[in-house]
C-alpha cells in the first residue's frame, strides 16, 4: 500500500512539475513591453532611431541570457534595455517639441511678414492719398490765381 501511495505521489510531483513550465522573468517582459512601446512611437522611430536600436540590443541581450539561464544577465540587460527604451521616448518626444517650435516660429515669422506687408501697402495708399490731395489743392490754387490774375 505504502508503494502504491509513493507511486501516486511521485506520478503526482512529476505531472505537477512538467505543468508548470519554466515561469516567465517579469524584468524581460517588463523590458520587452517597454521597447515594443517604443517601437510603436512614431516620434521614437522619426527622431531617435539611435537610441530604439541601443534598446533593442539589450534587449536581444537578455533573451540570450534568459536562453543559457544567466539570471544576473538578464536582469541587468533587461534593466538597460526599458531604460534605453524610456530614453528613446523621451528623447523623440523632446525632438518632436522641439520640430512643433520650430514649425510655430516659421508660422510666426511668417504671420509677422504678412503684418509688416499690409502696414507698408496702407503707408503707401495714405501717401498716395495725400499725394492726390496736394496735387488736387495745388490745381485749384493755381486756377485761383490765375482767375485772379484774368
Amino acid at each position: 500500500m505504502k508503494t502504491k501511495l509513493l507511486a501516486g505521489m511521485g506520478l503526482a510531483l512529476a505531472l505537477g512539475a512538467c505543468a508548470s513550465g519554466p515561469q516567465p522573468n517579469v524584468a524581460l517582459e517588463n523590458a520587452r513591453a517597454a521597447v515594443q512601446t517604443a517601437e510603436a512611437d512614431p516620434n521614437v522611430t522619426r527622431y531617435a532611431p539611435l537610441d530604439l536600436d541601443v534598446a533593442r540590443k539589450d534587449l536581444n541581450n537578455a533573451d540570450e541570457a534568459a536562453m543559457h539561464h544567466q539570471d544576473a544577465d538578464v536582469a541587468q540587460s533587461a534593466y538597460l534595455a526599458m531604460q534605453n527604451a524610456r530614453l528613446a521616448q523621451a528623447h523623440g518626444a523632446a525632438k518632436a517639441d522641439d520640430a512643433r517650435v520650430a514649425s510655430g516660429q516659421v508660422e510666426r515669422d511668417q504671420i509677422m511678414l504678412a503684418a509688416r506687408t499690409r502696414d507698408a501697402n496702407n503707408a503707401n495708399l495714405a501717401a498716395a492719398k495725400i499725394t492726390e490731395t496736394v496735387s488736387r489743392h495745388s490745381f485749384e490754387i493755381a486756377r485761383s490765381l490765375r482767375e485772379t490774375a484774368a
